[in-house]
């Protein structure tokens, strides 16, 4: 076999909202049992996604909050952590408080918000996480220690692209700038990303680059298909990242990551 790690995007890539499919379950047992490391990429914060983790067969580590950190599922240890300075993380606040745009600041285990909104409540119900609200200005509430694993903006689908653009142009090569959805605007230290977190994942792990594979289906999944030798694209992903990909799978509602663990088995790849 020759790929021995497979990181995977979870939402939109092998979640579709309400499930992973049996399917791509039974390739995972597969890969695993032949000796394969499966582990989930996320851009969620980790107890989002530990809870789901052990019901499909993934490895026991994860990487959460857009590659920032590394976690041990079982534990909750965090193996690595690339978080933003104070100081970024503080101008991006003002960035979004100055445009009265919702916005989430990360930790390892929680996330903070200013007040109860709409967007955040559908947000943490997806999640099934609870926020933390802090009911003034994150900037004014939270303390000069805090350094957030990541922030996440909620913005108008006709608005997000623009902001990504001003807001990387202002805090410049101190942070990356990406977006997870059509209204997620994802901000995280130039040392993490998804990319950064797999080759740390698989030197951790004594994998060799050559060996490992990734797949994503949205741009915050491009830094990861990138850094991976194999970098792939389930068939609902955009465009832009089924251009850079190195194979395109069907989407993930004929579950396309179940076709790439079958094409590994048998060493079609």
């Amino acid at each position: 076999m020759k790929y021995s790690l497979i990181a995977s995007d979870f939402d939109g890539t092998i979640y579709d909202g309400k499930q992973v499919s049996p399917a791509v379950k039974r390739a995972i047992a597969a890969y695993r049992e032949a000796g394969g490391r499966f582990v989930i990429a996320t851009g969620r914060v980790y107890p989002s996604i530990r809870q789901l983790i052990p019901t499909i067969g993934a490895d026991d580590y994860c990487l959460a909050c857009h590659g920032a950190a590394l976690y041990r599922v079982d534990s909750g240890e965090a193996i690595l952590r690339f978080p933003l300075p104070h100081e970024v993380a503080w101008k991006t606040f003002r960035y979004f408080e100055e445009r009265n745009i919702v916005f989430h600041a990360y930790s390892d285990k929680e996330f903070f918000v200013r007040e109860e909104n709409p967007l955040t409540k559908a947000y943490s119900e997806y999640c099934r996480v609870e926020p933390t609200f802090v009911h003034e200005p994150l900037s004014k509430a939270l303390p000069d220690s805090f350094c957030p694993n990541k922030i996440m903006g909620i913005v108008a689908e006709d608005k997000l692209d623009g902001c990504i653009e001003e807001l990387q142009s202002i805090l410049g090569n101190e942070a990356d700038v990406t977006k997870s959805s059509a209204f997620f605007l994802e901000v995280t230290s130039p040392r993490a990303g998804k990319g950064n977190g797999v080759l740390a994942l698989a030197e951790y792990l004594g994998i060799p680059r050559e060996k490992t594979v990734a797949v994503g289906d949205h741009m915050n999944d491009l830094s990861m298909i990138r850094a991976a030798a194999l970098g792939a694209a389930v068939g609902n992903a955009v465009d832009a990242l089924k251009k850079e990909a190195d194979i395109v799978l069907p989407p993930i509602t004929e579950d396309g990551v179940a076709v790439l663990i079958d094409k590994i088995l048998k060493d079609e790849l």
